[in-house]
């Protein structure tokens, strides 16, 4: 970890000791594959990616219903590469079913607080259920393999279920961001040739209830493809009603088993479509599959981040930008816990980050630079408060880092 220094070079500010170097995952990763250290570990990957890829998937045990026949195919060029050749999987597989029968499903799968202060937490045994159930119910509605089913929800632990319901049944899920209004929404569903939108009544920012299911029916009247509008009761606010098209969660997975089977799909197959900002242009839909994303957030979190089974992860971010559904799966899919706070970081008080590390006892934060500005207006006091004695890793992403905000 560096900063600038005072001739504008840098210095070195933190360096790991002895025992968190060695207790590290990629110094795990480096001795399980007899490398003498990380430089040989960089040569030998940039030399062999079809060597790298397959240790990442065998090292953290990624789930194929049919093994893979080649992990990499750069027949059509390498910008057209094909992953895991042959094989079949789902990301449902790896991040629910996985762990079945054991300890696992014991553990809180995922904590939520209000803004007013209500604590939510599901164990990996209610989340499988409540997405087994939604699944079973997306079902009963004729939505299946390859139909596109947006999410434009809060995080809430229902977004969990509804997230990995979709890639179950073997839809596309089309995250949304919460803040986008009816146009933004038309565009995306209607790129996407989306089927079906999962929303819910309404969720809280800033002490202001705000309507999702009013914005989602603007955007429905110009979606030719939209056949169905599940809406969670979050707020339990008066909502508009499509007969014969909307329904509501609760309806949906009333009297549903609690055991749904997992679709077996196609290893590079597309389970995900998540959409850029359009800041600069027409919003791109950028495709993921059930082996890849899987894989790459494995790579990225546990080798160069060290994120642990045991930890707990809070990141306030949003559905409908990448870190929202990259937590999900992250958490989910090393058995560790998703803390999750409705809201913005400061709000009721500007304290609020910090204190949702401590009382969650939150292990692992994801930060955003823009966020760091915003709080340092309140100073360090509303930090020092706090006791964070918890966390032992900050990760961050979004844009670039200033000196001051670093430090």
């Amino acid at each position: 970890m560096t900063s600038p220094g005072p001739q504008g070079g840098h210095e070195t500010v933190w360096h790991p000791d002895t025992e968190i170097a060695e207790n590290s995952n990629l110094t795990a990763f480096i001795r399980a594959h007899g490398l003498a250290d990380y430089d040989a570990l960089l040569a030998k990957s940039e030399a062999e990616p079809e060597w790298y890829w397959e240790a990442v998937i065998r090292h953290f045990g990624i789930r194929f219903y049919r093994p893979y026949e080649k992990i990499m195919d750069t027949s059509e060029g390498v910008p057209w590469t094909r992953w895991c050749v042959g094989g079949s999987a789902n990301l449902v597989l790896n991040c629910l079913d996985a762990h079945e029968g054991t300890e696992v499903m014991k553990k809180p799968a995922v904590i939520w607080e209000s803004e007013s202060g209500e604590v939510r937490a599901w164990t990996y045994a209610e989340l499988n259920t409540e997405t087994c159930r939604l699944a079973e119910g997306l079902r009963s509605l004729g939505l299946g393999k390859g139909d596109g089913i947006a999410l434009y929800l809060p995080m809430l632990p229902e977004t969990l279920a509804a997230y990995f319901a979709v890639a179950k049944i073997g839809g596309v899920v089309l995250p949304l961001f919460s803040g986008y209004g009816p146009g933004a929404i038309a565009d995306r569903l209607n790129d996407a040739g989306a089927a079906a939108v999962i929303t819910a009544d309404g969720t809280r920012r800033r002490g202001k209830a705000v309507a999702l299911k009013e914005i989602v029916d603007e955007a429905a009247e110009v979606t030719p493809t939209l056949r169905h509008v599940v809406v969670l009761k979050s707020l339990g606010v008066k909502t508009p009603w499509k007969d014969g098209r909307d329904v509501w969660w609760h309806e949906l997975v009333s009297g549903r088993p609690d055991a749904s089977p997992t679709e077996e799909m196609p290893a590079d197959e597309p389970y995900m479509l998540l959409y850029t900002s359009g800041t600069t242009g027409k919003a791109k839909g950028t495709v993921h599959t059930h082996c890849g994303f899987i894989t790459k957030v494995a790579a990225d979190f546990s080798l160069c981040m060290d994120f642990k089974p045991d930890d707990r992860l809070m990141w306030m971010s949003d559905l409908g930008w990448l870190v929202g559904p990259m937590q999900i799966v992250l958490s989910t899919f090393f058995g560790a816990t998703l803390v999750l706070a409705e809201g913005t970081p400061d709000f009721p008080d500007p304290g609020r980050l910090w204190r949702l590390v401590q009382d969650h006892r939150v292990s692992y934060l994801g930060v955003a630079p823009t966020i760091v500005r915003a709080l340092m207006l309140h100073g360090t006091d509303e930090v020092d408060r706090h006791d964070l004695s918890p966390l032992r890793v900050t990760v961050s992403s979004g844009e670039l880092w200033n000196p001051d905000s670093w430090m």
